[in-house]
């Protein structure tokens, strides 16, 4: 299932439709703007991952960050605190590349959107950028725990918060390694590769 398919399927399928009520567009619009705005973040992320500390803060975001509820409330859509830490996602993309603003022109053209709504659409794509991410990685982060520490630890009730120790330990043995003997088949699932296309 691609990572736009897992986003729609959020909220008991209602995802679009509570996307599109948030910002009066329809539901196709936000279905094709969350489409064509994925792949503009898609760069930012994997250049944010690609260094250790970014993986390691992505991954112990995927352990505490509460990304498992982004599907469930519908709060979501209204609430500042998770504008905010969608806000705080994109700021974290950014410093490790811009987020093109071409990409955004391109994805107004294609849905029908505004450039200054799909601007505000940016916070809650990154929120379930992520939180599909979550859903989808969590099985290859458990075969990547039993392969390193063995079969037991891929039952690990927090798979993500041991991956992180990992990147970690990892970074310190090697002082720097590219760590992608380790998170080569996680890394092969990031968002380009589970159906994004633009």
């Amino acid at each position: 299932m691609g990572l736009h398919d897992v986003i729609a399927a959020g909220h008991q399928g209602q995802c679009f439709a509570l996307l599109a009520r948030r910002f009066m567009i329809t539901e196709k619009q936000a279905a094709a703007a969350v489409q064509r705005l994925l792949p503009a973040l898609s760069e930012p992320f994997e250049a944010w991952v690609s260094t250790p500390a970014g993986l390691d803060a992505f991954l112990s975001g995927l352990s505490r960050g509460g990304h498992e509820r982004t599907f469930e409330s519908p709060a979501i859509f209204s609430n500042q605190f998770e504008r905010d830490r969608g806000n705080q996602l994109l700021a974290q993309f950014r410093q490790a590349r811009e987020i093109e603003s071409a990409e955004i022109g391109r994805a107004a053209i294609a849905s029908g959107v505004s450039y200054r709504v799909l601007l505000q659409l940016l916070p809650f794509v990154a929120l379930f950028m992520i939180a599909g991410l979550r859903a989808s990685l969590e099985p290859p982060a458990r075969e990547i725990l039993a392969r390193r520490m063995g079969p037991v630890h891929a039952k690990s009730p927090d798979p993500f918060a041991d991956l992180a120790q990992l990147v970690r330990d990892d970074v310190r043995v090697s002082k720097g390694a590219t760590l992608s003997g380790l998170f080569g088949s996680l890394l092969a699932r990031r968002p380009a590769a589970v159906g994004v296309t633009a």
